[in-house]
């Protein structure tokens, strides 16, 4: 992923990079991870040039609270799996770590198929990503 090269403005990078943190200290707070899941991890941090000092300075104990939010909840998985999207390879074990995110911040395992398939087809929809998001509130809603 080349973050430095698209299109996205600096506020979108730190809202992905906060959505990595996220993630990353979720699983991290869990205990033992598969090397899949720490071989994704370390993926995502090196393409969103994640420094050691960054990993080291956030608060693990945030990201609870934070996520209780249903809005914050879903902004997260959109990066995530935004994520996933821009460096144009799309990843079964990237699918795995967001799909089981996801479910533990109580989401049903389809949403992040779902989502991933409106985030490819919408610049061939002609619609843009704020749509998406409102997209993903309606299948959740639906569903």
């Amino acid at each position: 992923m080349k973050l430095n090269n698209t299109s996205l403005n600096p506020l979108e990078i730190k809202s992905i990079k906060d959505s990595f943190f996220h993630i990353y200290h979720s699983f991290l707070n869990e205990g033992y991870l598969s090397k899949d899941f720490v071989g994704c991890l370390f993926k995502w941090g090196i393409q969103l040039h994640i420094t050691e000092d960054e990993l080291k300075f956030i608060d693990p104990t945030t990201d609870e609270k934070e996520i209780a939010s249903e809005d914050k909840a879903l902004q997260h998985l959109f990066n995530l799996v935004y994520m996933i999207y821009l460096d144009g390879r799309i990843e079964d074990i990237e699918l795995e770590v967001v799909t089981k995110y996801a479910e533990k911040i109580g989401f049903e395992s389809h949403i992040v198929n779902d989502l991933l398939k409106a985030i490819v087809t919408a610049p061939y929809d002609g619609f843009d990503f704020g749509h998406v998001k409102e997209h993903l509130r309606e299948i959740i809603e639906i569903k």
